[in-house]
């Protein structure tokens, strides 16, 4: 499919159906797939054809019209509806869930990426397999036979059935692996930080801000799948583990949700979400109650969290005036411009140390170059004396005692 019409059968009039099909209209382009016409329909409740038979027609004359070769719908199909859409209009149908795994499969680096948008491509087409009806035996379909087209529906089933639980072993050794190496960070006391938020919202131009090293990002939906996890400078001596992480995104289906988990679990690993939204975006309340939701979902949500209000670059004065009257805990940035990303480095800084215990010694030099660069010590001020420094700081809980240990040995 190269040139699609998209559709929207909504069922309350609290739902911004326009700003819902601009939504699928990026997700289409995202996949390759250019947008000619857009059609919704409001019905009492839904419909074995999706949408009415008069918008039928009408969408029928519009795919000659524009010369398109299929349709969208703005919700996942049941199988009936699919089927008698492909049959009344004679092209291809997709639906929302496709369109979201087709970006998926399109941004998946990893063997586990890759896998799980396989997995969850082949549970999507189990659910929706159907036997075709050209295929049917009228001759073998006697009592206690099946015809052809029967046998192989059921051989379909059995080798999909049988690439998932493969899929799954892949997967669940795949991800003790991961887990392996999550352990070994959780063991070193560099607090883990989660860029979250909605797709496009700039969330991996800001981790290459931050990390200095280049991360994938462009001007599509789902450009990340995989997590990508960078270490970063936070200023006085504290650096930490930042990850990018899938874009959330409205209407995703429970089952995509499950099927990608494990690049969700980055974020249940945090000891801070950075919940990042487009500030230009007139749907940005929208959007932040979205994400907020699946974090939830997840089991991330008793995670502290910052909101990052980014691509201020794009707001006028008046629109950043009503956002900083309305999050006024929210810190305002342009990652783009490099706009006050000093002020996310400092307020991440100050959430990541919250609970370390603060101390003032007075060192020798010697000892203060053995241990100045410690792990888990936030060096907030030196003052240099003639042969020993006098040190404020801030050390993690994990260290304290042995910490103190030191320094009474080393103190003069």
């Amino acid at each position: 499919m190269k040139r699609a019409i998209l559709v929207s059968a909504i069922h309350s009039k609290d739902e911004d159906v326009e700003r819902n099909l601009l939504e699928l209209e990026e997700l289409a382009r995202s996949a390759g797939i250019f947008s000619v016409a857009k059609f919704w329909q409001f019905l009492d409740k839904p419909l074995n054809t999706y949408i009415g038979k008069g918008k039928i027609e009408k969408i029928s004359k519009y795919l000659q019209l524009y010369n398109a070769d299929g349709i969208i719908a703005d919700d996942e199909l049941s199988i009936v509806q699919k089927t008698k859409l492909e049959e009344l209009l004679n092209v291809e149908v997709l639906d929302r869930t496709e369109i979201i795994l087709k970006n998926f499969a399109r941004s998946a680096r990893t063997s586990e990426g890759k896998a799980e948008v396989e997995l969850a491509m082949l549970e999507y087409r189990l659910s929706h397999l159907k036997g075709s009806r050209s295929h049917l035996s009228r001759a073998g379909g006697g009592i206690g036979t099946r015809g052809p087209g029967e046998s192989k529906l059921e051989t379909d089933r059995r080798a999909i059935r049988e690439r998932i639980r493969n899929l799954k072993k892949k997967i669940s050794k795949l991800s003790k692996n991961r887990n392996l190496k999550k352990r070994k960070r959780s063991e070193s006391l560099l607090p883990k930080i989660s860029i979250a938020g909605y797709t496009n919202a700039g969330k991996s131009l800001l981790l290459k801000r931050l990390s200095g090293f280049d991360v994938k990002s462009e001007d599509k939906l789902f450009t990340t799948l995989d997590p990508t996890t960078k270490k970063i400078w936070l200023g006085e001596n504290v650096h930490a583990l930042m990850s990018d992480t899938v874009g959330f995104i409205s209407k995703l289906p429970t089952q995509l949700v499950n099927a990608f988990r494990s690049t969700l679990e980055e974020v249940l690993d945090s000891d801070l979400i950075l919940l990042v939204v487009d500030g230009s975006d007139e749907a940005l309340e929208k959007k932040f109650k979205i994400s907020r939701n699946i974090l939830q979902e997840i089991g991330a949500g008793s995670i502290p969290w910052l909101l990052v209000i980014n691509k201020i670059d794009l707001c006028d004065k008046i629109c950043l005036k009503r956002l900083s009257l309305e999050y006024s805990n929210a810190i305002f940035i342009s990652a783009k411009k490099r706009l006050y990303l000093e002020d996310l480095i400092n307020k991440v800084r100050e959430k990541v140390t919250h609970n370390y215990v603060e101390k003032w010694v007075e060192i020798s030099n010697q000892k203060w170059f053995k241990i100045s660069k410690t792990i888990g010590m936030r060096v907030l001020n030196v003052e240099n004396m003639s042969e020993s420094v006098k040190v404020h700081l801030k050390i993690h809980p994990a260290i304290l005692g042995k910490f103190t240990e030191e320094i009474d040995v080393f103190s003069t």
